[in-house]
């Protein structure tokens, strides 16, 4: 089973709970409400207003060239539930300016699925994956259509980040299509955090830390708990660390298996995680604690009365879990974010990003599917995604005003506005090394003295 297919499908399944609470959708129009404009287009909880409805259909039509392609194009996802109906909504559209049924399957086993389908000789048409490491394995062999070619370079240069084009590319070659796109923050009660919002520095951070600790209070909330992908939050924090550190062209080093898990670099992130996650008194309840603590329960200390925890390292999807527990907090009136501080001018100028890539198969190549792509990568339709108020979206084209709330415009802007955004390894690495990755992260915060051994066995896992 693909580990980053699970952890994401259950992340999703628990924020589809409080989705509509963080993001503040329980007032809009839904399908046969007339009072509001918008139109609920993909299933339960999608409601997209009808104005990006009709521009979606309109860029269809025009990459299309109005032509009535009919028949079906299969594409195998990531998300089911409600977040699969986000991604359906937003594929509705060319549908109806083409008539070309859109057969969209979600698997939690994506990987084995999509090359059991590979192997068998029967592709899907399109797939729409967590991360590109599949894809670029997949493109090394020849068998997928270059993005590139249907797209166009100066197209996709204008309207995505490059950083994430090359983690999407193969020897200069795009293949991939990014989606869906998750920022990472450090988010916080605004009504009981004291500390610095515009931390010059990580350490400036640290000496905060440092301060509140003292009062009995945690400053840092986690949980690694996640039943068989035990150990993957702690992902966003070795990343983001990382990132922070030592910027963007040795994260990309790393993401690539350039720059191996043993390096000084990695193991400083991890070194500067483990200050925080093996502490007795920097985490809530010490290490113990957080390797019990379900993921989804992550951020409550914030909200508990006592206070526990005052700060958590997460992506733009905490907002749904805080509110899933916790129905009564606002977003962002009760809790919001600032940028995860940086070492350096690199460091700062760069955010971590993570997220979905879509990739088509050569075989199943048809003006249908060109035209698909095409639609796929239009800021018309990702403007869809957007406004469904589940994630930010790759295309920096899409304008603010399509997310519905103010904590999701300012997640988008904090991509948008970034010099560099970088996938880390979780993105491009395959799902042994993040396996053993995931167990190391919860064996080190047990036993900190194992890191070197921990860092090998990644290494190991990765071949390299």
């Amino acid at each position: 089973m693909s580990l980053i297919t699970t952890r994401r499908h259950a992340v999703s399944t628990v924020v589809a709970l409080g989705v509509v609470t963080a993001l503040g959708l329980s007032g809009c129009a839904s399908a046969g409400d007339s009072s509001g404009g918008s139109t609920a287009t993909g299933g339960t909880g999608v409601v997209i207003p009808q104005a990006l409805i009709d521009a979606a259909v309109a860029k269809a039509k025009e990459v299309a060239a109005d032509e009535q392609f009919g028949g079906s194009l299969s594409v195998v996802g990531i998300v089911g539930g409600e977040e699969g109906d986000a991604i359906t909504a937003a594929m509705a559209p060319f549908t109806t300016a083409t008539g070309t049924a859109i057969d969209y399957t979600a698997s939690q086993d994506q990987s084995k699925v999509v090359q059991a389908a590979v192997d068998g000789g029967n592709p899907p048409d399109l797939v729409d994956g967590q991360g590109s490491g599949l894809m670029q394995d997949f493109a090394r062999q020849g068998q997928l259509l270059s993005i590139s070619e249907i797209v166009g370079d100066e197209t996709l240069r204008e309207n995505f980040n490059q950083g994430l084009l090359d983690v999407a590319s193969v020897d200069g070659t795009v293949y991939g299509l990014w989606g869906e796109a998750d920022s990472f923050a450090v988010w916080y009660n605004t009504a009981t955090y004291d500390g610095p919002k515009d931390a010059s520095s990580w350490t400036e951070l640290e000496e905060w830390a440092t301060q509140q600790a003292a009062t009995g209070v945690a400053p840092w909330c986690l949980g690694l708990e996640a039943g068989g992908g035990s150990g993957w939050p702690g992902e966003s924090w070795i990343q983001n660390t990382f990132l922070k550190m030592w910027g963007p062209e040795k994260m990309a080093a790393w993401a690539s298996g350039e720059l191996p898990w043993t390096s000084p670099e990695v193991k400083a992130a991890f070194e500067r995680f483990g200050s925080i996650a093996t502490s007795a008194t920097l985490v809530n309840g010490g290490p113990q604690t957080v390797v019990s603590t379900s993921f989804a329960n992550y951020a409550d200390g914030m909200f508990t009365d006592p206070q526990q925890c005052q700060l958590s390292l997460w992506g733009n999807y905490i907002g749904g879990l805080v509110t899933a527990n916790n129905p009564a907090v606002e977003i962002p009136a009760d809790m919001d974010f600032f940028p995860v501080p940086a070492d350096n001018a690199e460091g700062g100028e760069s955010e971590a990003v993570a997220g979905h890539v879509l990739y088509a198969f050569k075989e199943k190549d048809s003006p249908a599917l060109r035209a698909f792509v095409k639609y796929w990568a239009s800021a018309e339709a990702r403007a869809l995604i957007a406004a469904s108020g589940r994630w930010s979206v790759a295309n920096n084209k899409v304008p603010l005003d399509a997310y519905p709330n103010e904590a999701m415009r300012a997640s988008a802007e904090l991509l948008n506005q970034a010099k560099y955004l970088s996938p880390g390894p979780s993105t491009t690495q395959g799902s042994a090394v993040i396996s053993a990755w995931d167990q190391a992260i919860i064996a080190y915060v047990q036993d900190p003295s194992s890191l070197d051994a921990q860092l090998a066995k990644i290494q190991a896992a990765s071949g390299k």
